[in-house]
């Protein structure tokens, strides 16, 4: 791994004045507004413009090109940073070979199962799929609030997709037989079956007005959390993915 480069640690240690030279400004102006010492500041302009992130127009200063999208990058990066952190309670519990897009986590709605609420997080990602006209979703475990959805989305006529595993089509077709029946027979919904096993579900609801997705992730004592959002790099990553495994997936006859 290599040494962070210069005008990285020049961005990151100069990002409140940078930020503030995004219109052309003096040097006492500046002082005032970010509220540093005129040494700091003149001490900052000088790393600036060494680097070429500022430039100077008489008796003002003003970021560059280059100055503007540094400081963009350097916010994005802190911005994924966060979300990962954030994230990171639920996808703890993924082994470590997973591999999350980091921009669709910005902006999520994380919640963690807890022992008071185990099944808060599948309640929340039910709140969000809430008037959707399609759900696109692939998922490696039955549980009954599933089942409780899955006779819902029969009822309303919405158009469904599922991909799931072969051990969690067994235990669907075996524990809920009349159910399983009855959304094997609707003609709004269409089932894949995947052989490989799936490190989370995941699942896409398409509303009149908007999309969101999520992933739900599971552990062998039951729902770790869910990491819900309705970004378009979020929806975008979930509907990648899901499109990846009903490829590899066999319709259901």
């Amino acid at each position: 791994m290599g040494e962070i480069p210069p005008h990285a640690d020049v961005v990151a240690k100069r990002r409140d004045v940078l930020t503030a030279l995004s219109t052309p400004t003096t040097k006492p102006q500046l002082v005032e507004r970010v509220d540093y010492s005129r040494s700091t500041v003149d001490r900052a302009i000088d790393d600036l413009l060494d680097h070429g992130f500022v430039e100077r127009r008489g008796s003002e200063y003003v970021a560059t090109y280059a100055g503007r999208e540094a400081v963009a990058a350097y916010e994005g990066f802190l911005d994924r940073l966060d979300a990962v952190e954030a994230a990171q309670p639920v996808l703890g519990a993924l082994p470590p070979s997973v591999d999350i897009e980091p921009t669709a986590l910005h902006g999520a709605e994380v919640i963690e199962s807890t022992k008071a609420a185990p099944v808060a997080p599948l309640e929340a990602a039910t709140t969000l799929g809430t008037g959707a006209t399609e759900l696109y979703a692939a998922g490696l475990s039955v549980l009954p609030h599933y089942i409780e959805e899955v006779g819902e989305l029969v009822e309303d006529d919405d158009e469904t997709e599922l991909v799931l595993t072969e051990s969690a089509f067994d235990v669907f077709s075996s524990t809920y037989e009349a159910v399983c029946r009855a959304f094997l027979d609707a003609d709004n919904v269409t089932v894949y079956i995947i052989e490989e096993s799936l490190p989370y579900a995941l699942w896409i609801a398409e509303k009149r007005e908007e999309t969101v997705s999520g992933i739900i992730v599971h552990t062998d004592d039951g729902i770790s959390g869910v990491i819900n959002n309705d970004t378009a790099a979020m929806n975008e990553w979930v509907r990648e993915e899901y499109e990846r495994r009903r490829r590899d997936a066999d319709p259901l006859d």
